[in-house]
Parts: C-alpha cells; structure tokens; sequence
C-alpha cells in the first residue's frame, strides 16, 4: 500500500518515526544518550513529550488537509520526480499580467511601493517578476504577496538606499564576509533531479550581529537564482546537526531567518533536517510553525550519526560526495564553497567591459607571477607553469561538468593567480617594445578556456607516456597503492582504498559519467592526502623497481575497482 493510502489517525512521524497511540505515552526510540531533559530511562520529560507531540500533530495535520492529489503532488516534488514547468508564451504573459494586478491592489503603504517610486524600471523588471512566479509555481497571488515581502526584508537588512539595486558581494561588509566564508551556509552541487542544495550548518554560526547572517543569507539565495534551472527546479535545503554540527546559538534568530527565507523566492522543493539528538528536533518546532501546509508535506527529519545520515540523504537523490562533509574525519569540506567564493570576489573586482580598454593600454612591469600571452608562443614565466600545473590537474573534472561548474572551475583558477599576487598580460605590440596590458575578466576565461580545449586535443603519446610513471628510489610504503602484482598483502593505503570503494558504490552505479568522474577524483585526493601513491613495478627490472603512475592512470583502476566490486556483489546477490 502506497503511503499517500494511509489513514493518517495514528499520524506516523514526520521525522522518520512514529508516535504511537495517544493512549500510550511514546518514547523516544531513537535517543542513544540520557540529556539533562531525559530520566534515567531515556523517557522525555512530559514538558518536551507534549512539544515532540505537537509537531507531530502539526506535520500530520498538514498532510491530512491536502487532497489525495495534493499529498501526491507534495510527495513527487520531494523525491524530484514531478513534471518541469511549462512555461508555454501565452501561459507567461497572462500569468505576468495577474501577478501586476494582484501588486496593485496590495502595494499601497508598502515598501514595495517607495521602491517603485525609486526606479520602476527594476521593480517592474520582466527577469525580477519570473523569478518570483517560479519560486511559487506561478502562484499569481502568492508571488505577489512574496514580492511585497521581499522587498519590505530587503530594506531592513540592507537599508533604503539598497532597495532597487542587485545586492553584489561589495554590498556585505567584512563580519558578513567572515559569516559567509566560514561555509556556515553554502550551496553545493545539484542532486540527481539537478535541483539546487543549500546546506547549513547551525554548529559553526559565529557571526558579531545577526545582520551578518540575514545579510549571507539573502546573497547566497540570490546568486543561486542567477540560474535559471534553479528557479525552475527549485532548491534542496539540508540542515545539519549531526554531532558538532549542533545548533550553537540555541536557536536564536530563527524566526528572522526563516522570516527572511519566506520572503525570497526559492521554490524550496525538499526541507530536510539531519540530527542526532532530540533537542534539536524540539528546536524545529518554531520554524515549522512557521511553515505554510504544502512545505510542512516536504519537510523530513532524519535521525543518526554521520554514516546515517548520509545514507538517508542518498534516498533523496543526494549522492554521498556532494555532502560537503568528509566521510573519513567528518570535518567540513570548503573547496567547492571556498572557489565559489572567491568567484564572487573576482566578479566584483576586476574591472567590467567599459574600462577593459583603459586597463590594456596601461603599461606594465611583468612580475614572475604573472600569465603572459604571447600570440601563440609559450611562456615559461613561473605564472604560466602554475597555470599549465592547475589546467593538468582540473582537466579531467572540467571536462566532465556542466557549463556552470566550468565557469566556477575558470573563476577558481583566477582566483588563484591573483591570490599569489599574478595578473593575465598580453603583449599589445605597440610602439614600445613588449609592453604589457591586463586582460579584463571575461578575455581571462576565453583563454583559460581555450587552454583547456588545447589541453584536451594533446596527442595520446603525451598520455600514454604520463600513464607509463616516474620512477621511484624508494620502495612502496604502509599507505602506497600496488598496482599490477596480483593479491597484495594487507597495507593502510589498500585497506583505506577498499573501504571508500565499497561506501560509494552504491551511489557510484547510479551516476552519469561526469559525476563518476568526480568520486574517482575525490578517492585519489583522499589517499594522496595520507601520504599515499599510485605505484606498479617497473616494467623489466629485476631489481624491484618501482613507477608512480600518473593520476589518469589510478583513475582507469580505480575505475576497474568499481566494476568488479559490482560484478561481485551481483554474483553474490544470485
């Protein structure tokens, strides 16, 4: 029997559990640790047992006052498998003209309405009134009363002055950029409905006012709405409080966060929450009060350690490597949110179209940092081989991903030039010999690009002389990688090798090529990280010698790995 079937009298969990007729006083199954609000038998407290019991009834109650098509609607848009938007020419224009109306008969007296005062042109802004449309399934009404919110948050946090502009990254000021870097909150891939994923991190909020955070909060939401996928799509929300993870702030402030999340226009397709102990369950209560009844159907709470949680999250469509949390240490991974940052700094830095033709004609001194263009001649500069090194290094994974992680990959590679102090130069050939000028942003990522493109046309000879390996002098050590001699004795580099194999392959079978690409990469980090190489036996030599193979090397075996582990886990399920 389908769940949508159910009665919902006995009211089954929302958070993963059930609470037992009301006849009965329920436990707290889950609990693995006696708290100050616990006895000594693990029972709540009857304070929190009828808080625990209100939000169960609130969850079920939203489910009880939809439809049957509703709950079934409600339930696609959870597991990503609900229709695309149609968003047919006449569909939008009349859906447009609705949401005009709607605005004039609520805007008077509204902040909305000074803003429309201030420039009509960006308040009336056919790009600005899509985006709210979306973000409530074309919901006329509903976006307009959004919008009239929208902008009401917007002048609170950001001022009067702020309220017909594009919030940049140079609107935040240095504590909201500490609040932003620390990865407290950040986007992270899409999952397998390519859906956004925004995660947060309540156990490493540490922000001087809470208008750091309000003022992240709105920035991260809306650079992820520069897609239009995701406001089409939507966007996946995980909180996580598993462990350190653990709210600090005693859930001070939710309200106004969830005040100003109500107010932007993400279309918040799933709401999971990952805990490990019931405080933090009682502590949703307020935000889920909060919540209207369809995004209540979509809220889910998942219960458990780590390993767990990221199980649970996989039933989702969140595949296990787009957590930004290792599996191994279950600290918190920045490198994807840390390039996207600096990204957004490099966006707001570097000089735009209209003074690009000023910055080429400046004269200036090449320093060993910097990334010469010389018309098709190589430079040997020490900035060109960093960049050859990070074009080497990124290629494998560039290739593989969308148009959007390439733009971020590029920006990232920028960002590191100009973090070692290195510009990008071209000779202009003027009347003075080698002169120098700066290439705006946008020439950078052109030949960042083409590099790229160059990079991936090289011949298979240069390849298969680095999948052939660099000679060692030494011999293979406790966390090296044996290739090519058959079964190998036990080592902490096989073992560690074994057990990220057998965690992700489940997750590995069911991945496009570019996302498999991606765990390959992420289990060579992970052994090169503990000091581990890729070695074979040096072809001939009767010496014991020994090769370190290239990376696409280890990723052809690796890959191999992956294969027979499936081979051998079907044969066993036979």
């Amino acid at each position: 029997m389908s769940v949508l079937d159910q009665s919902f009298q006995e009211k089954q969990g929302c958070f993963g559990f059930g609470t037992g007729s009301s006849s009965e006083p329920s436990k707290f199954d889950f609990v693995r640790k006696t708290t100050a609000n616990e006895d000594a038998a693990g029972l709540l407290s009857n304070q929190d047992q009828r808080k625990k019991q209100e939000i169960e009834d609130m969850l079920s109650d939203a489910l009880n006052k939809l439809t049957f098509e509703e709950r079934q609607e409600q339930q696609e848009v959870l597991h990503g498998v609900d229709g695309k938007i149609r968003e047919e020419a006449t569909f939008v224009k009349n859906s447009l003209k609705d949401l005009d109306n709607f605005l004039n008969r609520t805007k008077r007296g509204s902040v909305y309405e000074i803003a429309e005062s201030m420039n009509a042109g960006y308040v009336g802004a056919k790009p600005l009134r899509l985006m709210f449309l979306r973000g409530n399934r074309y919901d006329a009404k509903a976006a307009a009363n959004q919008m009239i919110r929208f902008f009401a948050q917007k002048e609170k946090i950001f001022g009067t002055e702020k309220l017909v502009k594009d919030i940049t990254i140079e609107d935040l000021d240095q504590d909201d950029l500490a609040f932003l870097k620390s990865g407290c909150m950040q986007l992270g891939g899409n999952d397998r409905s390519n859906r956004q994923l925004i995660f947060q991190f309540p156990g490493i909020r540490n922000f001087k006012t809470l208008q750091n955070e309000l003022r992240t909060r709105y920035f991260l939401a809306m650079s992820a709405l520069q897609s239009e996928e995701a406001q089409i799509r939507g966007a996946v929300v995980i909180t996580y409080t598993v462990g350190e993870y653990r709210d600090n702030k005693e859930g001070g402030g939710y309200m106004e966060n969830m005040r100003l999340a109500m107010s932007l226009p993400v279309y918040v397709a799933a709401n999971l929450m990952c805990c490990d102990e019931y405080a933090e369950y009682l502590l949703a209560s307020t935000v889920v009060k909060a919540m209207p009844v369809k995004l209540r159907a979509r809220f889910r709470s998942h219960y458990g350690s780590h390993v767990e949680c990221r199980y649970q999250l996989s039933t989702y469509g969140i595949a296990p490597h787009l957590i930004p949390i290792d599996p191994m240490t279950n600290a918190l991974r920045l490198e994807y949110h840390l390039n996207w940052y600096h990204s957004c700094l490099l966006t707001a830095s570097r000089p735009n179209s209209a003074t690009s033709e000023q910055s080429e004609k400046k004269i200036i001194e090449v320093k060993p940092d910097d990334v010469l263009f010389l018309g098709g001649k190589k430079s040997n500069n020490a900035g060109n081989l960093r960049l050859r090194t990070l074009i080497k290094t990124l290629s494998p994974v560039y290739t593989s991903a969308t148009n959007e992680k390439k733009r971020l990959i590029v920006d990232g590679m920028i960002g590191d030039i100009h973090k070692s102090g290195g510009r990008f130069l071209k000779d202009t050939k003027g009347s003075l010999p080698s002169s120098w000028s700066e290439l705006s942003l946008e020439d950078a990522r052109t030949r960042i690009t083409q590099a790229f493109r160059n990079h991936r046309r090289q011949p298979n000879t240069t390849q298969q002389k680095e999948a052939s390996g660099t000679p060692i002098t030494d011999t293979p050590g406790p966390n090296d990688i044996v290739f090519g001699i058959g079964k190998t004795k036990k080592s902490r580099g096989r073992e560690l090798l074994q057990h990220l194999i057998k965690e992700q392959s489940e997750d590995y079978d069911a991945l496009d090529r570019g996302m498999k690409v991606k765990v390959v990469d992420a289990i060579i980090g992970r052994v090169q990280s503990e000091g581990g190489r890729f070695l074979l036996p040096k072809p001939g030599d009767n010496n014991g010698g020994w090769l370190e193979v290239s990376n696409e090397a280890a990723r052809g075996r690796i890959r191999k790995y992956f294969r027979n582990n499936r081979r051998t886990s079907r044969k066993k399920g036979s």
